[in-house]
């Protein structure tokens, strides 16, 4: 019995670690980069353009505290101002609460943070290119990974997800215009 308990333990251990991908200090060194894992089970790519300036879109993405304004799936995000490299947030979408650090800030272009949620680990990166006509290009790359993520949470879902995150920051930018 004692060798049935100590080989299911290595064998969900060895699944854990497996499934768990990279370490948060890895994927915060990846964000830092505007990069996500790529190694990831579960990431998206998705992108919008909005007819706005990217100071515009930049202002409403790096207001945490105001997304639960525009964006109906966030219920709560606790921020101590905009965001800034290293800063740290707390948010909450569909009932799961997520501890989030800015890694890169290069203000009007590119934000990346990296999460934890339960034992997921994500990396979110945004970035804004200007187009002409005053508009903006929003791409958005995610990656998110831990053990049964892919089940769980699968990449289809993530990309849905982060559509309709693009879609409400489209009608907030374009609505404040």
């Amino acid at each position: 019995m004692r060798k049935t308990a100590a080989a299911v333990l290595l064998l969900l251990g060895s699944m854990t670690v497996a499934g768990c991908g990279g370490s948060l200090d890895e994927l915060n060194r990846l964000a830092a980069t505007g990069s996500i894992h790529e190694a990831a089970p579960v990431k998206a790519h998705v992108q919008i353009e909005i007819a706005a300036p990217p100071a515009g879109v930049w202002a409403l993405l790096v207001d945490a505290s105001s997304w639960p304004t525009w964006q109906k799936n966030i219920n709560r995000v606790t921020a101590t101002g905009p965001l800034a490299r290293g800063s740290r947030f707390t948010w909450q979408t569909g009932g799961t609460t997520i501890h989030s650090q800015v890694q890169l800030f290069e203000p009007g272009q590119r934000l990346a943070w990296t999460g934890t949620a339960m034992t997921a680990k994500a990396v979110h990166v945004w970035q804004l290119k200007p187009l002409p006509g005053n508009r903006t290009l929003v791409i958005v790359d995610e990656s998110m990974d831990g053990p049964w993520m892919a089940k769980m949470y699968p990449s289809e879902k993530l990309a849905a997800s982060d559509d309709d995150w693009l879609r409400a920051l489209k009608q907030a930018a374009e609505t404040m215009r």
